[in-house]
């Protein structure tokens, strides 16, 4: 008795191939096998839509269609909060059974992932078109950040860009407490210790800009608020 014919679903999600991107059972090296290449090809999958969507959003900011650009920057926070979420799983695994799976990686590294890599290069794409915005509209950051209820979508972009940029290192450093739980905080890793690649990934800004404008917004306080000259920073 053959296998009945494919239904329209199966034809449009393409399950066949999509289900045969997993080793079979009998491969795997460990039971944990096949959660660890599921969550991977599913965050691979995930990065694809960021990037198919920021790139949408500069196109959009480029036409000065700032609505829908904040559109697609809402679905890749939803995107980034589900990579985040799904690491979860891979706590699941006990040391042992990493090791073994890290033995039929080989050399291979969460460093050359293609998804990541691109999720490294979209904000220089999008930054540009964002630029471009801003003096066609005639306002800086300094104004937005100061009045942005007098310029509440322009805030609203800026600061789903700063959501990209936080989600991005939440990602980073939780994806590197996985390996502390899995090889230990001072094990190195293919690419080095944790602790350095941290601590490295952590100087970087993705748009500085946006960073740098909240400084000179709390210098200017620091001039003004009771508290703020002779008693610095109050969190």
């Amino acid at each position: 008795m053959g296998r009945p014919p494919l239904t329209d679903y199966e034809k449009y999600i393409r399950t066949e191939e999509l289900l045969a991107l997993q080793k079979p059972a009998a491969d795997l090296t460990c039971h944990d096998e096949l959660q660890f290449q599921i969550v991977h090809q599913v965050a691979e999958l995930w990065m694809k839509l960021v990037d198919h969507e920021i790139t949408f959003a500069a196109a959009q900011l480029k036409e000065g269609h700032t609505a829908r650009a904040l559109r697609a920057l809402g679905r890749v926070r939803g995107v980034q909060i589900l990579l985040l979420d799904q690491l979860s799983l891979l706590d699941t695994m006990a040391p042992r059974d990493y090791m073994t799976i890290r033995n039929a990686l080989g050399r291979g590294s969460g460093q050359e992932s293609p998804g990541f890599k691109r999720m490294l290069q979209l904000p220089d794409e999008i930054w540009p078109s964002f630029e471009a915005l801003l003096q066609t509209r005639a306002v800086t950051l300094r104004q937005i950040y100061e009045q942005p209820d007098q310029h509440p979508e322009l805030f609203n972009l800026t600061e789903a860009l700063v959501d990209y940029d936080q989600n991005l290192q939440a990602w980073r450093m939780r994806h590197l407490l996985i390996v502390y739980r899995q090889i230990g905080v001072g094990t190195p890793s293919l690419k080095g210790k944790p602790s350095d690649l941290l601590a490295e990934g952590m100087k970087h800004r993705f748009f500085a800009q946006l960073w740098s404008v909240r400084d000179e917004l709390f210098a200017e306080w620091t001039k003004t608020h009771p508290y703020g000259a002779d008693k610095g920073y109050h969190g």
